[in-house]
């Protein structure tokens, strides 16, 4: 890859150890990667003693050589779910979209946020848009409350910590208390409802996903504009739509668990 005027050497020969390092079957020195690399002993010694602070690499008992740690698979295993995830509902999320032409989307847990894996636009005059990588408020909000519903309560009264449940209109959910009320009944329906609390004139329906294990996987839902869409319709006419569409994904992903609509 050519060099542009961001580049960052230091960076640059960190990846190559790490690279060097997970293709290596056994412990390497700092004599052997700085002639692996063309890089000088010393830079090696400085960037070892700095991933092993961090825990990317372990130093072996057998002598001062190094080899990589577990630490790197806690962060690629979240990838590779997540890619699990997305792949399983690509088929079921755009045949969602052909059924309503309304915004459509696929989301997960990002800290204490709902990130948008996948979102297909409404394709009315007016209509709703949002971007992948788009994360939002699980409060208030149907896909987060989702979320919230089926994870531990612990993470519950984190995110209520941490964001603060800010009010986005009048109807927003304000208190631990009521979203927790609130949390009972998406998990007694299988699903959850967005009545105006994330934006004026937003309805949002969405379900649960699950994975091999039974547990949370992600969302899918919808959201339509009340100039379109009551708040009974968007339950009884998209709802089982968007059900089908999660238990789709869920089955995909290997779980047993699938949602039954309750309108």
């Amino acid at each position: 890859m050519p060099k542009t005027s961001y580049d960052a050497p230091a960076v640059r020969k960190a990846v190559f150890l790490i690279e060097l390092l997970c293709e290596s079957e056994k412990p390497l020195g700092v004599s052997e990667i700085s002639q692996a690399l063309d890089v000088n002993s010393n830079m090696v010694f400085r960037l070892l003693k700095t991933l092993e602070e961090e825990g990317w690499i372990v130093r072996s008992s057998e002598g001062p050589k190094y080899s990589m740690s577990l630490r790197p698979f806690h962060f690629t295993s979240k990838t590779v779910r997540r890619m699990g995830v997305r792949t399983a509902a690509d088929e079921p999320l755009r045949t969602l979209w052909e059924e309503t032409h309304e915004s459509c989307y696929l989301g997960v847990i990002d800290g204490t946020r709902t990130l948008f894996l996948e979102h297909l636009d409404a394709t009315g005059d007016v209509r709703v848009m949002a971007t992948p990588g788009g994360r939002f408020l699980m409060h208030c909000a149907a896909p987060g409350k989702v979320l919230l519903a089926f994870s531990p309560v612990e993470f519950v009264e984190k995110v209520a910590k941490v964001e603060g449940l800010p009010a986005q209109t009048k109807n927003s959910i304000k208190t631990l208390k009521v979203l927790q009320k609130e949390l009972e009944a998406v998990r007694e329906t299988g699903y959850a409802i967005d009545n105006e609390e994330y934006a004026d004139g937003l309805y949002c329906f969405a379900a649960p996903v699950f994975n091999v294990k039974d547990e949370l996987a992600a969302t899918i839902g919808v959201s339509v504009l009340s100039l379109y869409y009551s708040l009974e319709r968007t339950i009884k006419e998209l709802g089982p739509k968007v059900i089908s569409a999660a238990n789709a994904t869920s089955m995909s992903l290997g779980s047993t668990r699938q949602i039954h609509f309750k309108g």
